[in-house]
């Protein structure tokens, strides 16, 4: 989700109150703003530069690949979110690849090393499945972000994977364009206004987005093992969304922790740990839900 300054969500504030029609054009071009890509973070080098790379096409636009690990190894894919790169996945490779799986990844539309002007949930769906056409089976995904709720969709549409783990993961498009409105300063009156100007100018010409784009609507097959990993300090994407999302998946696990916000979930020991225990069926069964005591009931 694009990162919203101060100075402009003031902005957003005032000009909805005496032109909404301007904010929500305005607002829409912010929303598909991706910016420059984000640079690998020195913590993460040793991890990207040792990667085996490849490529893939995704309507016109050249995916870079990234795999890690024995070739010959059970494999995981790990989708990244929006701003990021697969590089910002480097915990998860290091703690997969501790665990003997190999690991492949990629940079999104418009993201990293890959080509492209914008990206949605729909676009990582494309990478996917192309990244699949070479790779085939995977014994696990694993979403963070756009990246968690673009995964679960495909896996609703028939990706193959073995098991699921999702990471700070929305609801979906509405739950998106809600999380955007307020960090943008603009009203909760502007929402369906705003959500109908985004799918309007949604990329590659889909008219339905808004209804594709919900994984409480279209979960995973049911028996597919997933698990749920939330923040309740998140600012993105509350646990309650989490909550949501377990309850449309019945059998599914929620992991919901304290203190670490929408990325820094990534780099958790607690949480690799419980995502490579899901992945790779360690441990034997985790319970359905951990909530810190403090947060148990909100």
């Amino acid at each position: 989700m694009p990162y919203v300054p101060t100075a402009v969500s003031t902005g957003f504030r005032a000009l909805s109150a005496v032109a909404p029609p301007l904010a929500i054009r305005l607002g829409t071009r912010a929303f598909w703003h991706v910016g420059p890509p984000a640079p690998v973070r020195p913590v993460d080098r040793a991890v990207h530069e040792r990667a085996t790379r490849g490529t893939v096409r995704v309507a016109g636009d050249r995916i870079v690949t990234y795999r890690w690990g024995d070739a010959g190894a059970p494999r995981v894919l790990l989708v990244h979110g929006w701003r990021h790169r697969a590089s910002r996945l480097a915990a998860l490779v290091r703690a997969f690849e501790d665990a003997g799986l190999a690991v492949v990844s990629f940079d999104g539309v418009a993201h990293g090393d890959s080509s492209g002007r914008r990206m949605s949930a729909l676009d990582q769906v494309a990478a996917m499945h192309a990244v699949q056409e070479v790779e085939g089976t995977f014994a696990g995904v694993v979403g963070h972000s756009v990246g968690g709720l673009a995964a679960g969709l495909a896996l609703h549409d028939g990706f193959a994977a073995d098991r699921f783990a999702t990471l700070s993961t929305s609801t979906g498009f509405d739950a998106v364009a809600e999380a955007f409105l307020r960090l943008a300063g603009l009203p909760d009156r502007l929402h369906d206004r705003f959500c109908d100007h985004v799918a309007l100018s949604f990329p590659g010409g889909v008219t339905d987005a808004r209804a594709r784009i919900d994984l409480v609507a279209h979960p995973v097959p049911a028996g597919l093992p997933t698990l749920f990993v939330q923040d309740v300090d998140d600012r993105m994407v509350g646990p309650v969304q989490a909550r949501r999302l377990h309850a449309a998946h019945p059998g599914s696990e929620l992991l919901v922790t304290s203190g670490l916000g929408h990325n820094r979930i990534l780099d958790d020991h607690d949480v690799l740990d419980a995502v490579v225990d899901h992945i790779t069926a360690r441990n034997g069964a985790r319970s359905a839900a951990r909530f810190p005591a403090s947060t148990a009931s909100s």
